[in-house]
């Protein structure tokens, strides 16, 4: 119901997060055996070079956001629409002695950010969950310096493959029930799996990119395929 046309599916997303705030880093360690912190990691590095300033995107707990102050970045903005995943993000913050990042509530497809004012737009495992993803890409656009870069780690929906049903296996069967055991949630983790289906596979996402005005630098399989890390840049000229 939540992919239907009229579904509000914003609402439900905020919602959810906020309740599974407390515990979304942990379930993270647990659904990836801890590699999550690898990935984030390796899509800063993609990304950002000394000096940038960066706009991470669906913030949550901010571990993008410290790991791009960690590749380079001298200042980063992450913002969220639900407020709890912040609240996390910013007791982490201070914990880790960073004092370049800030973090806001804020809407990907209405970012309170001025035209070509950022060096790179990044997210993680946020855009799968934004209804209106044309707007949200339109909106990376606009942010966006000439020249810069976009990186979305994320998700895909699996093209055919051996390991397909193994995955599908897990994501509807062992991540929900983890997922309750731990969140004590009982369908936020049953939404995982379904937002994964009504996804893109990495090549359709990497077509919307550059439908968005994007150039695809780069599109990285990890873990088997079952997540993706696409790397884009901005054309320095006109649109």
């Amino acid at each position: 119901r939540l992919f239907a046309p009229d579904a509000d599916r914003a609402t439900y997303v905020r919602g959810m997060f906020g309740d599974i705030a407390a515990r979304y880093d942990l379930m993270n360690t647990l659904m990836t055996g801890g590699q999550h912190h690898l990935w984030r990691s390796l899509a800063a590095r993609s990304l950002v070079q000394p000096g940038d300033v960066v706009l991470d995107v669906g913030s949550g707990t901010a571990d993008l956001a410290l790991a791009c102050l960690r590749a380079g970045a001298s200042r980063v903005l992450g913002v969220d629409f639900a407020r709890p995943m912040l609240e996390h993000g910013r007791e982490k913050a201070r914990h880790s002695g960073w004092r370049a990042v800030g973090l806001g509530v804020a809407d990907a497809t209405r970012l309170p950010v001025r035209d070509a004012s950022v060096d790179v737009w990044c997210s993680a495992f946020v855009v799968r969950n934004i209804p209106r993803l044309d707007v949200a890409l339109a909106e990376a656009y606009r942010v966006l310096r000439p020249g810069g870069r976009l990186g979305i780690l994320e998700i895909p929906r699996m093209e055919p493959s051996p390991l397909r049903p193994f995955a599908r296996a897990y994501f509807q069967h062992i991540v929900p029930l983890v997922g309750r055991l731990v969140s004590g949630h009982t369908s936020a983790y049953r939404y995982l799996p379904v937002s994964v289906d009504h996804f893109l596979t990495p090549p359709e996402l990497a077509e919307r990119l550059t439908a968005a005005g994007f150039e695809v630098r780069d599109v990285r399989r990890l873990m088997f395929g079952t997540v993706a890390l696409h790397v884009a840049v901005k054309a320095a000229g006109p649109r």
